[in-house]
This record gives structure tokens, C-alpha cells and sequence, in this order.
């Protein structure tokens, strides 16, 4: 009878743990596996709708460049396919003057924004990336959805930035974007696990990288691979 209990106590509670360790967990999830797209394949901007000479490929890494004057507006590449629930990882390394700021879109449908037909803003989630002004939040990192439900802005734990972001150097980001469920890593430590109950949530769409308005300054990518989870449809 003793043992009966036991087993029984055990049909209760495992899976229970393995319900709280999948919604916890925390370790990056892989992106190498024969499913990940590499979205530099060959060198090339093939994957990519170009919107200007601004970005070009040298020695398999992306650049995003200003110039030597700020845009008058924001300006956005996005991938020519859209995607689901998936895995995407890049390093990313941002340089400029003070207000520079880029930022990561995924599940985006564009829009004319304001009137703007030529402006194609982004309708989905972004993962922000911004200079780090001092007395104001710290934007890496945080998750939002400005053009469409500007209300919208998950900010990680500062602190858990501030061990993971490495200012002006290279950082491994990694997404993972499953229902409406949306997690965010830097440098293999997770800064966000976020379940967006919103009605109105993007479920699929492109990904683009962004050169903001208002600042010169230069955005690398490298590595930039997606590994689809499941139907993409």
C-alpha cells in the first residue's frame, strides 16, 4: 500500500515538473540542424527585398549605413518570406553616434504609415536594439510592436542586460516564436519569455532589420540563419 502511494504521488506531480520546465526553460534553443535557412546564403541578398543602396554584403557579413547624414525616415530589410513559429539567430553589432537604434522585426505585414506609401513600417514584433542613454531605458533587448500597437513594450530585467549585452561588440541574439509565445536570448542567456494574449497578435509574417531616422550610424549582421518549427502556412 506504502508503494501504491508513492507511485500514485509520482503520476501526479511529473507532469506537473515537466510542464513548469517547459515553460521555464531557459537554455538557447539550437539553431544548427539541416532545417535552419541561411538567409546569407552565397553572399548574396537573394533572401532579402532591398530597399537601397544603404546595405550591402562584404565578406558574408551584412551591413545597414547611413551615410554620412541622418534618414529623414526609418528604412527597413525585410525578407522576401514570411515565416510562422521558428527559431532565428544572428549576431548583431550597432555603432554610431548617440541615437543610433535598430531593431530585429519578425511577423511583420507592412503598412503605409501616416500616409506614407513609400514608408513600409512594420506591423509585428521587434527586437529592439538602441544606444543606451544614460537615465533612460534600456531598449535592448525589449520587445514591442511601436507602428502597430505602440502600447506594447516588455522590458527585460536591466540587470540580466547588463551580464548579457556586450555595448558595440558583436551579440549572438536568438528568437524563438511559438503561438503566442516569444522568448528572447543574448549571448546564450535569456532576457524574455512573453505570452502576448493580445486578440490582435501577429501570428505570421517577414523579418526585416532596420536603419533608423534621426542618426548616423552602421548595423552589422552576421550568421543570420531561421529554422521553421512545424507548418508554415
Amino acid at each position: 500500500m506504502k508503494y501504491f502511494g508513492i507511485v500514485f504521488f509520482w503520476s501526479l506531480i511529473v507532469p506537473f515538473i515537466s510542464f513548469s520546465q517547459d515553460y521555464n526553460q531557459a537554455t538557447e534553443p539550437s539553431i544548427d540542424n539541416d532545417e535552419a535557412i541561411n538567409l546569407l546564403k552565397g553572399g548574396t541578398l537573394d533572401a532579402w527585398r532591398v530597399p537601397s543602396d544603404r546595405w550591402k554584403i562584404e565578406d558574408e557579413t551584412l551591413f545597414g549605413n547611413t551615410g554620412e547624414e541622418e534618414l529623414d525616415l526609418p528604412e527597413w530589410l525585410y525578407t522576401k518570406v514570411q515565416f510562422v513559429d521558428f527559431v532565428f539567430q544572428c549576431e548583431l553589432k550597432l555603432t554610431g553616434d548617440n541615437n543610433r537604434n535598430t531593431g530585429i522585426y519578425y511577423r511583420v505585414r507592412t503598412f503605409p504609415f501616416r500616409g506614407y506609401k513609400w514608408f513600409e513600417a512594420p506591423s509585428g514584433y521587434e527586437f529592439d536594439a538602441a544606444f543606451h542613454k544614460p537615465g533612460e531605458e534600456n531598449l535592448w533587448g525589449s520587445l514591442g510592436d511601436w507602428y502597430a500597437r505602440p502600447a506594447l513594450r516588455i522590458y527585460p530585467d536591466p540587470e540580466i542586460i547588463a551580464k548579457a549585452y556586450e555595448a558595440e561588440q558583436w551579440n549572438r541574439v536568438t528568437i524563438r516564436a511559438r503561438g503566442n509565445r516569444l522568448e528572447y536570448w543574448i549571448n546564450g542567456l535569456k532576457i524574455l519569455d512573453y505570452l502576448d494574449t493580445d486578440p490582435n497578435a501577429s501570428q505570421k509574417g517577414i523579418i526585416g532589420f532596420q536603419l533608423h531616422d534621426g542618426s548616423v550610424m552602421e548595423v552589422q549582421y552576421r550568421n543570420i540563419y531561421v529554422r521553421p518549427i512545424g507548418p508554415q502556412n
